[in-house]
């Protein structure tokens, strides 16, 4: 059983096996996942949840809708929380969390990743640019506006080069080269 504590700034083990669901009857806990449990009042945004799943999952990343939405540019509220794993990898379920997992080859998670930290620990998110060549290329299923709305509010602050880089990566380079050049 592990209890998930900012205070400590890490994980407690706790020694009791019925002590974490005496507390979460008596409504000081929240069981998160099968034998992780935070305090009932921790805050379940899109950053903690992703801290929580990397102690569980060290290789899931945030991606997408929710990535464009840690980066700030995005209108969009994301219904569930976009993570990136490589292929035949388990991904534990968070109770009461939507969480939308996207499958892909190892290789493409080794480029384009920030490591972030919060009060939980820490925790990875595609960069603004990997961002949104992924965007770009899962346009189908997210739809082009998203794509297009994200280009244009982070346009000021893009770095042309890595963003050609990833798109050669992700081989949308010769669909993504027209949008760029509107630019």
């Amino acid at each position: 059983m592990i209890l998930i504590s900012p205070e400590r700034e890490s994980s407690v083990e706790l020694r009791s096996r019925t002590t974490p669901y005496n507390r979460e009857r008596a409504g000081k806990l929240l069981r998160l996942m099968p034998g992780f449990f935070v305090p009932a009042e921790a805050e379940l945004s899109s950053e903690n949840v992703m801290q929580w799943l990397t102690m569980r999952q060290p290789k899931v990343v945030m991606n997408l809708i929710s990535a464009l939405q840690h980066h700030k540019i995005t209108l969009q509220i994301p219904d569930a929380l976009s993570v990136a794993v490589p292929r035949s990898t388990h991904v534990p379920t968070p109770a009461g969390i939507p969480l939308q997992v996207w499958y892909t080859e190892p290789r493409f998670l080794q480029e384009g990743i920030i490591e972030c930290f919060g009060a939980f620990g820490p925790y990875r998110v595609t960069s603004v640019e990997r961002t949104l060549v992924d965007c770009f290329k899962y346009r189908n299923k997210l739809g082009l506006s998203v794509f297009l709305e994200a280009l244009r509010m982070a346009a000021p602050r893009l770095k042309m080069w890595e963003l050609q880089h990833h798109a050669l990566t992700l081989r949308q380079y010769k669909q993504i080269l027209p949008y760029l050049k509107s630019l």
